[in-house]
């Protein structure tokens, strides 16, 4: 068993944190921060309204521009779905090239053990420290803390300062990518596994023996349905952003020499709910799709029509 690391660590003294973007995570993660005592700055340029009305839930600050963030930010949290990491990383490096500080610039994104490394390349030679962190379970809330933030890389234990605000970071070595593969390893059996249930719960619908088949699962496989069952009427405020999750699982596996063709299959089953009407759900505001029932029948027809 791999051994989970407890390193020392020097302060860095954290006072202001940026955070990008300011989704349910991101915002979950500001929030928990901000509430530990934290200053958490942000860009809220051209962001939608839900965004604005997230971050400023979290109490994080708009500061306007990004050369702002770097500039007056101790450390970096790129929170994003994860086809936009890379073109972040890229349109930050030349601020924090320009300001000349050595800030932790913490990559938290669902994102193979090699797209980290591509990242690391991108902000490292602009002068930061790259910490790569892996976040498992949901965002943090005021009533409830289950998010778990695995770190790792050669500056992990500046990382490991978040725990003193709130944050449960576990450093699990001072390789880049480590932290990565907990994530991908994790994601693989939560998202890849709930595709193929959402597909099968689909595929009932259209054939017409949807009760036949859940009847058959309640009975049998009580606790796989059960776990599927709540799982897949989750999904459609997030399957946007589980699209490039499922394609990095593909990534990781495929960097091993095992079978990579589930994640583009669980990535395509993703972008069919992200397209379909169930893809205009909010998680803050659920109209459509909260029961499986309907969840597959909205599927269902969405494909019938597409045909």
């Amino acid at each position: 068993m791999a051994e989970i690391l407890d390193l020392g660590r020097d302060q860095m003294t954290l006072q202001t944190v940026a955070v990008v973007a300011q989704g349910d995570m991101g915002s979950g993660t500001a929030g928990q921060l901000v509430r530990h005592g934290l200053r958490v700055i942000t860009n809220l340029t051209g962001r939608s309204q839900r965004s604005i009305d997230l971050a400023k839930k979290a109490g994080m600050e708009d500061v306007g521009d990004d050369e702002a963030l770097i500039r007056e930010a101790d450390a970096f949290l790129s929170i994003l779905p994860p086809g936009d990491a890379i073109p972040l990383a890229e349109k930050l490096a030349p601020h924090i090239k320009a300001t000349n500080k050595s800030i932790l610039y913490a990559d938290c994104n669902a994102l193979a053990p090699t797209t980290k490394e591509e990242i690391r390349d991108i902000v490292e030679p602009a002068g930061a420290r790259f910490v790569d962190v892996g976040i498992l379970g949901n965002p943090p809330k005021p009533e409830k803390n289950p998010t778990r933030y695995y770190a790792s890389g050669p500056y992990a234990k500046d990382f490991d300062e978040f725990k003193d605000f709130g944050l449960n970071v576990i450093v699990c070595g001072d390789e880049i990518g480590r932290a990565a593969a907990v994530k991908m390893c994790f994601a693989s059996m939560t998202k890849t596994m709930v595709a193929m249930a959402g597909q099968t719960f689909a595929a009932a619908e259209a054939l017409g023996v949807f009760d036949l088949v859940e009847h058959e699962l309640k009975s049998s496989q009580t606790d796989g349905y059960n776990w599927a069952a709540k799982r897949v009427t989750l999904t459609p405020p997030k399957a946007y952003r589980w699209v490039r999750e499922a394609e990095e699982i593909g990534k990781t596996f495929e960097a091993l020499g095992l079978p990579s063709e589930v994640g583009p299959v669980g990535a395509k089953f993703f972008q069919i709910i992200a397209d379909s009407p169930l893809g205009e759900e909010v998680v803050e505001d659920r109209k459509r799709g909260t029961t499986l029932d309907d969840c597959s029948k909205m599927t269902a027809e969405y494909l019938a029509k597409k045909k």
